[in-house]
């Protein structure tokens, strides 16, 4: 089951060498999976440390500090490939990107706990 978790990079770095093969461009798709693997380990220690507050309301609060200081970075990086290595680079970064970020909603859904 801690596979699945983490499903999203597994396929971002499975993915990696034969996009780039077929010519999608390295800058982009390097700085696109780099940021986003960067912020899902930051992730797992925000959640760690969030868990062990015991607070409810602080708990949450630094969920959400992360989740939306993680959406600021992710598209700064998107903003930054863009001006200093052009369009395509930028296009590529915002691609791998949303599709990390769509797999991991995904079984974040799936995988969440059901209550009653």
């Amino acid at each position: 089951m801690n596979l699945i978790r983490y499903i999203d990079i597994v396929l971002v770095l499975l993915a990696a060498p034969i996009l780039l093969l077929i010519g999608v461009p390295a800058l982009g798709y390097l700085v696109g999976a780099g940021a986003w693997i960067l912020l899902r380990a930051v992730g797992v220690v925000v959640e760690r440390r969030a868990a062990a507050i015991g607070n409810v309301s602080q708990e949450l609060t630094v969920r959400l500090v992360f989740v939306l200081g993680r959406v600021f970075l992710l598209a700064l990086v998107i903003v930054l490939v863009r001006r200093q290595a052009g369009k395509a680079d930028g296009l590529t970064t915002l691609l791998v990107i949303l599709f990390a970020f769509t797999i991991q909603l995904a079984v974040s859904i799936v995988t969440r706990p059901r209550t009653r």
